[in-house]
């Protein structure tokens, strides 16, 4: 093993900083947004509305989560003092966060299709109707999404500036404190994703079918856009290592390693928390509870989908991450990772559709546009952070394996 270490005003000056997306790519990105746009315009209002609203919520979820949880994942590297890819990994964690306002202002579009979405709407739950109401729930949700994006935003502002660099940067041996705004910000993040995104998924996902009830579910849903944001990490971290040519902090291999770590780690967390809800539920067997497992688990077309997460979110990366030289490989950890991705999305799926459509799976040509379009505007609101990661990556020292 050889280290190579350049300056990083070398690298700079010798190799410019490609675009991390380019400006082809954009224009797909742009129309992806379109089609998606004028998919739900044209169908929002017709038979198939909560067909609609049900692929809305899903990507809603998913891609609102990711970005979210990069920005905690953020919040934890500084609480641990993690530095072992300098201010990369935080660039890393952090770019996503562009999508929070947008993701804001996406959540409010879900009033107008309360009526498709929640069946208390329509049909209250005597019980349950002080909980159970629009303007509490969209008010309370509205705020907590608020808290997060303003404290995520001075969050990534105060880690970009020279002093949360200087720390950054100063190595995993040497045992720093980091500015003190970034500790009480991050502790106020932390708390603030565990109470708010546990909220959200009792109100967004658990409401859905208002009977149902898991103490559990919060942990488990906030853990599944934890681990989203990992994997979303990790696939940004091979794709660049490509974009970026020879210079850049993914090329080396420790990286990569370590990336693939977390991945493997809390996928083994989130299967953790997916069997402790399960067991309790299944040996108690009570009806009110039981119904939500049966119906995703045992019973057709849904049961196939619960299979196919499992196996995209915890056996695939459990038994290909379990050495260390498939973690280092681009090409498998990437793998993997695009996979966990597509089984958060599938995982978001399940547990929503089928509390309002209980006997098909309602995905087709609306479906897809849908979540093209959340794509596109997911990748577009990212580009900033994407390109400060980007420059980041090649000012950060790297390591290449001796041939």
């Amino acid at each position: 093993m050889s280290a190579v270490s350049p300056a990083p005003h070398q690298m700079t000056r010798e190799s410019p900083v490609p675009p991390a997306i380019g400006f082809t790519a954009k224009v797909i990105l742009v129309l992806f947004i379109i089609a998606g746009v004028v998919t739900f315009a044209i169908t929002v209002g017709g038979a198939n509305a909560p067909h609609v609203w049900e692929a809305y919520l899903v990507n809603l979820l998913v891609w609102l989560g990711i970005a979210q949880g990069g920005v905690v994942v953020s919040a934890a590297f500084y609480l641990t003092q993690g530095r072992w890819s300098g201010a990369t990994q935080y660039r890393l964690a952090e770019a996503f966060a562009g999508f929070l306002p947008l993701g804001f202002i996406l959540f409010w579009a879900l009033f107008f299709g309360r009526a498709e979405i929640f069946p208390w709407v329509l049909h209250p739950i005597a019980q349950k109707a002080d909980w159970l109401n629009t303007p509490f729930l969209f008010t309370r949700d509205g705020i907590g999404l608020l808290i997060m994006t303003v404290l995520s935003f001075f969050l990534v502002r105060q880690s970009r500036t020279k002093s949360a660099l200087e720390w950054q940067r100063r190595g995993p041996d040497d045992i720093y404190y980091p500015p003190k705004a970034l500790r009480r910000l991050a502790v106020a993040i932390g708390i603030g994703f565990v109470v708010i995104y546990s909220m959200l998924a009792f109100d967004l996902v658990m409401s859905l079918a208002p009977v149902w009830r898991s103490t559990l579910f919060g942990w488990y849903f906030f853990a599944g856009a934890f681990w989203s944001a990992i994997c979303a990490m990790a696939l940004t971290a091979v794709l660049l290592r490509v974009r970026l040519g020879n210079h850049n902090a993914f090329k080396n291999p420790k990286v990569l390693h370590d990336l693939g770590k977390f991945v493997f780690a809390f996928s083994i967390f989130w299967i953790y928390l997916l069997f402790a809800q399960y067991i309790v539920i299944w040996y108690g067997d009570i009806p009110v509870e039981t119904f939500f497992i049966v119906q995703r688990v045992y019973v057709a077309p849904w049961q196939a989908l619960s299979y196919v997460v499992v196996i995209l979110m915890w056996v695939a990366p459990f038994l290909v991450l379990l050495g260390v030289r498939p973690k280092k490989t681009p090409l498998i950890l990437g793998t993997i990772a695009l996979g966990g991705i597509v089984g958060v999305w599938i995982e978001r799926y399940v547990l929503v559709v089928p509390s309002l459509s209980q006997h098909v799976v309602p995905f087709g040509w609306r479906e897809i546009l849908i979540t093209l379009g959340f794509i596109g505007a997911f990748l577009l609101a990212s580009s900033r952070g994407l390109e400060l990661l980007a420059r980041s990556s090649i000012e950060e020292p790297f390591v290449e394996e001796a041939k």
